[in-house]
């Protein structure tokens, strides 16, 4: 049985076939996917869905991922956060973004190795309180 989870998983990506592409395939180990195109449809999502994970773009138009992980501590201060993005490592270092392993997976990605970093990442202590010290005012 693949079933690893049943956590809720918010995707946030301005790309629709990588929004499509993680959804089928967690879906396939029983976590519950729900789609945002952007940081404003994440943060109206939040109000009405309890969210265990925000799988994020870096680099988004308008609100950049770590800005909408800050501001979805607002809702959830617990909220697992887990980083995505095609850009180089050195862009991401430049966005502040912490190089821990579990905070982070470098697009593309295999699927499973996708969903082991979910796994790592809900199953440890990394909250926002975790990253906040990485996190650029």
């Amino acid at each position: 049985m693949r079933n690893m989870g049943l956590e809720t998983v918010l995707i946030v990506d301005d790309d629709p076939m990588i929004l499509s592409f993680i959804e089928e395939e967690i879906a396939q180990y029983g976590y519950k996917p729900i789609l945002a195109n952007n940081a404003e449809e994440a943060l109206a999502l939040a109000e009405e869905e309890r969210i265990d994970l925000l799988l994020t773009d870096i680099m988004m138009p308008g609100i950049n991922g770590v800005d909408l992980a800050r501001q979805f501590a607002v809702f959830n201060p617990e909220i697992k956060i887990l980083f995505m993005s095609g850009f180089v490592c050195p862009s991401i270092a430049h966005q502040g973004i912490p190089k821990s392993e579990y905070a982070f997976v470098q697009k593309p990605f295999a699927p499973n190795v996708l969903v082991k970093k979910i796994r790592k990442v809900l199953s440890g202590p990394n909250g926002l309180k975790e990253l906040e010290g990485s996190l650029p005012d």
